[in-house]
């Protein structure tokens, strides 16, 4: 099996981009194609983004979701006639781009973690893992995949990843992950 083909994506290096509906920005940390965007279409995309005022959600038609918490004092997503909370941090929802999602701030700004995927070219897989420390290893199969540190120091096939920073593998293997301390990461395959 050959190794993967490896890009590192420091913080420093993900462009920020104004909110379909111009209500913010956010941090991209990948998208594919690499040279996609949010007008032009995507076959997936992960981002950053704080929230700071109450307010609706971009529409993406096509698109499946999943948004985790990652700091600040909750959200109340109110969607399709029902209302969720997320008040812990990494929690998580999943829901279709073009639902109506209004969201209103629990206890100030927020920002949140997104995957985004156009349902019609593309599969995924995504988690937030924590790893107490040690490492993590897991066989990745072929595709695309993205490791993004939340929290803590760790290592991907010897490339530091700082809280911010992302390593993007393609091809098939196996991943490992090191951390010398408690650390949380997203891992996102696609295929």
């Amino acid at each position: 099996m050959a190794p993967f083909a490896m890009q590192f994506v420091p913080q420093s290096a993900q462009r920020e981009v104004p909110w379909r509906n111009g209500g913010g920005s956010t941090r991209e940390v990948a998208i594919d194609p690499p040279w996609a965007s949010v007008a032009s279409g995507f076959r997936w995309r992960i981002s950053i983004a704080g929230v700071a005022a109450d307010g609706p959600f971009s529409s993406f038609p096509g698109i499946d979701r999943s948004l985790w918490l990652l700091r600040g004092g909750g959200l109340q997503l109110r969607m399709d006639g029902r209302e969720v909370t997320l008040a812990r941090r990494y929690e998580r929802i999943d829901f279709a781009g073009e639902m109506a999602v209004q969201a209103r701030l629990l206890a100030g700004a927020t920002e949140d973690l997104n995957v985004m995927v156009a349902r019609d070219t593309c599969r995924s897989s995504s988690d937030v893992l924590a790893v107490p420390r040690g490492s993590f290893d897991r066989d990745l199969g072929t595709g695309q995949h993205v490791v993004l540190a939340l929290d803590g120091a760790l290592e991907v096939a010897g490339v530091a990843l700082a809280p911010g920073d992302a390593v993007r593998l393609g091809g098939s293997g196996r991943c490992a992950v090191t951390t010398a301390g408690a650390a949380t990461f997203l891992l996102a395959s696609f295929w």
